[in-house]
């Protein structure tokens, strides 16, 4: 655990001594920002008309108003800012040649993999704990508060995340250079994204369903309907496994081969 512990601080120190985490945040927050107040002042003025006709009012909802469309477009932007992130968490040992020194450290490699992984976890998780006032704004002016939707949304959006991160990971660990390793966590992420749209689940074919299945966008719909599927969780919690566990077999590789 203290080899573990070092290796985060150290990269936490770099994450925050370089402009890479404040853009990265910077980024992430705006954009929510927009995202949110520009679906909140919809909802009000809507909610507003709909007041006329208590009818209608009825079917308002600051959940499928609000936070669905805003968790749903917010994936698109953790797509754009996790790649930078993790570009470097390796490409950048080997570009400067420091992962040699690193392999002669008495470490495990499961050790560096978990310190970097953590570390760069925080920033994500920093990132959604920006954006909590969003929630408490917006039941500050509803009847009700719905956390559970709220808090599974969010819970979605952090597993998603994770996992992009974590193939992020194992490409750095693959890559030569950030260059090489950002276009290619790019190709491979937007590849897992568009998978369930290859062919049509609802099509019959089984193919097609074996896609939806894969496809990372498509287990994120249960969560922004505020619903915590046990497959849903599988499907992300494997993902990160796997990917984990490849890029120690890649780092393994390059450790025999010198």
């Amino acid at each position: 655990m203290r080899n573990i512990a070092e290796i985060y601080k150290r990269e936490i120190k770099f994450y925050f001594s370089t402009p890479i985490a404040y853009v990265v945040m910077v980024i992430f927050t705006t954009i929510f920002g927009f995202l949110y107040f520009r679906n909140l002042t919809y909802y009000s003025e809507l909610s507003y008309q709909l007041m006329q006709n208590p009818y209608y009012a009825q079917s308002v909802d600051l959940i499928l108003g609000v936070f669905a469309p805003l968790f749903n477009s917010n994936s698109i932007i953790l797509l754009m800012v996790i790649p930078p992130i993790s570009m470097r968490l390796f490409a950048e040992e080997k570009k400067s040649r420091t992962i040699e020194l690193l392999f002669t450290y008495p470490v495990k490699d499961i050790q560096v993999v978990m310190g970097k992984w953590l570390a760069a976890v925080t920033i994500i998780l920093l990132m959604l704990l920006l954006t909590a006032p969003a929630p408490f704004l917006a039941f500050g002016f509803a009847e009700s508060a719905e956390w559970g939707p709220v808090l599974a949304g969010y819970l979605g959006l952090f597993l998603m995340g994770v996992s992009f991160l974590s193939l992020g990971i194992l490409i750095s660990a693959l890559a030569e250079n950030q260059i090489v390793a950002i276009i290619i966590s790019y190709g491979a992420l937007l590849g897992f994204w568009f998978l369930g749209w290859v062919i049509d689940p609802d099509s019959g074919k089984q193919i097609g369903k074996v896609l939806g299945e894969l496809s990372i966008i498509g287990h994120l719909t249960n969560f922004i309907k505020g619903v915590i599927n046990t497959r849903d969780l599988t499907y992300y919690l494997l993902f990160i496994f796997t990917s984990m566990f490849l890029t120690l077999r890649v780092l393994e590789s390059k450790r025999w081969r010198g």
